[in-house]
């Protein structure tokens, strides 16, 4: 629900202003544009589609994007800290290229396709995703969560999952032995493929 304070803004009414706060973006398309010098603090996007979009210098603050399409976004020097991803598209999107620190939380959207390589995602949220092909490698998802996620293909190398859970998540495919798994919560039947990395032969 939202605050009384909050209000609804349109494309004109960004184009006005450098900064925003406590604002509810609803059905913007910002399609293949480039969106400079902008911060964003504490708003909201409703049914908005950015892809293909390009931020440079922005910044992205305790903002939540639901039912929006943030495909093939590219960023220069914009940051991401506390944002939530609900039901949205994220696809082929390098969220490594971020400025650090780097925090978000992504429930029930597609991520496919992305990069997180090398980000710090400790306590990472992922929650019932589809998340093919990302390329997690040298990440920390200490304590991360992929309750739900379908990750297959995606690339864990040199990854620290110490005290992660995977409990439902699906069709991942992890080196025990290339990455840290300290601790870390599995269930089955999907877990046996864990076995696969040290020449352990299951016989039904």
């Amino acid at each position: 629900m939202l605050s009384l304070a909050t209000k609804f803004y349109t494309v004109a009414d960004y184009d006005q202003e450098l900064s925003h706060a406590h604002k509810k973006f609803e059905n913007i398309v910002w399609e293949g544009k480039t969106i400079a010098g902008r911060e964003f603090f504490d708003c909201q996007f409703y049914k908005c589609s950015l892809k293909e979009s390009v931020f440079v210098d922005c910044t992205f603050d305790k903002c939540t994007f639901e039912h929006c399409d943030l495909s093939l976004i590219q960023f220069k020097q914009t940051g991401f800290s506390r944002i939530v991803l609900l039901n949205s598209k994220a696809i082929g999107v390098a969220w490594h290229t971020t400025r650090n620190p780097f925090s978000m939380e992504f429930h029930h959207s597609r991520i496919s396709f992305s990069s997180f390589s090398g980000k710090n995602l400790r306590k990472g949220i992922f929650i019932h995703c589809q998340a093919d092909e990302v390329d997690f490698s040298s990440c920390n998802l200490s304590m991360a969560t992929f309750t739900g996620t379908d990750l297959a293909g995606a690339r864990f190398s040199e990854t620290d999952l110490t005290q992660a859970d995977f409990v439902d998540a699906r069709r991942y495919a992890i080196n025990v032995q290339g990455n840290k798994v300290r601790k870390a919560k599995f269930s089955l039947p999907d877990a046996l493929v864990l076995l696969a990395g040290l020449g352990v032969e299951i016989v039904e």
